[in-house]
């Protein structure tokens, strides 16, 4: 007897869980909806609803009047609802990242180690925002380099060269960009690089000569993690774009 084979069709467009565009060698990513703006529009009104309690904060220690839990609220402090909320949208980046590391690695693409050490990057600053594990590099480095002034936050005598470096091993990875992503991510990540480094510089001087919860200080402390919240935020809208533009079957919808 004749053995009948039965010939197999392929799933018309639409049909089956994993329906990518034939141009991209993509089989594994479910399909995903997500409104980009419906995010954004809820970090955004976090960062703002924290800014202002931080304000309220500031305020509180500057004039003498009652802010019950106040520390709860304070940016210049680790282990409550600002740091956690720094530390959520860091991991949401990382896990943004990741996606598109591995669509990337699956279609061997030549940047997608840039963005698997991005993501896994993101995944540690992540943690750091809420152990402040940096913070335990102040004291060493400190001690090592004499530091004060500007420099009295000394891990940023690591932060620094760090960050020379990433620009370095990351021309190339920037330059493949196209012209919008370009400048998306450079505007996030000098923003974020402003808050992280520049006003932790400028906070550190303000810290050796005036001390903790003075007004400047404060001030300074209050503009440099809203620099970095806002980065972040950004830099999430950026990523949630680019998944967009290149991943057509994850459907993110501007809206």
């Amino acid at each position: 007897m004749k053995k009948i084979l039965k010939k197999e069709v392929p799933p018309s467009p639409g049909q089956g869980f994993y329906d990518f565009p034939q141009e991209r060698n993509i089989n594994l990513v479910p399909s995903i909806s997500i409104k980009v703006f419906s995010v954004i529009k809820f970090l955004v009104l976090s960062t703002i609803v924290l800014l202002v309690l931080n304000v309220l904060v500031v305020l509180s220690y500057e004039l003498g009047f009652a802010f019950p839990g106040r520390s709860n609220f304070y940016f210049d402090q680790e282990g409550n609802l600002p740091s956690y909320f720094s530390s959520f949208i860091l991991l949401l980046s990382s896990l943004l990242l990741g996606i598109i590391a591995a669509i990337k690695r699956k279609e061997d693409d030549a940047f997608a180690l840039h963005w698997i050490i991005l993501a896994v990057l993101f995944f540690a600053l992540s943690i750091d925002e809420s152990a402040g594990f940096h913070e335990e590099l102040i004291e060493p480095l400190g001690k090592a380099f004499h530091a004060t002034g500007y420099l009295r936050f000394a891990w940023v005598i690591a932060g620094v060269p760090f960050v020379i470096i990433f620009c370095y091993f990351y021309f190339k990875f920037f330059m493949s960009l196209s012209k919008t992503m370009k400048i998306l991510f450079f505007i996030s990540g000098a923003t974020y690089v402003l808050g992280v480094l520049g006003f932790e510089m400028i906070g550190s001087n303000l810290y050796v000569n005036t001390r903790d919860r003075n007004l400047p200080y404060m001030i300074v402390m209050t503009i440099e993690e809203t620099l970095e919240m806002v980065g972040i935020v950004l830099f999430i809208y950026t990523l949630m774009l680019y998944i967009k533009s290149y991943f057509p079957k994850i459907k993110l919808f501007v809206e």
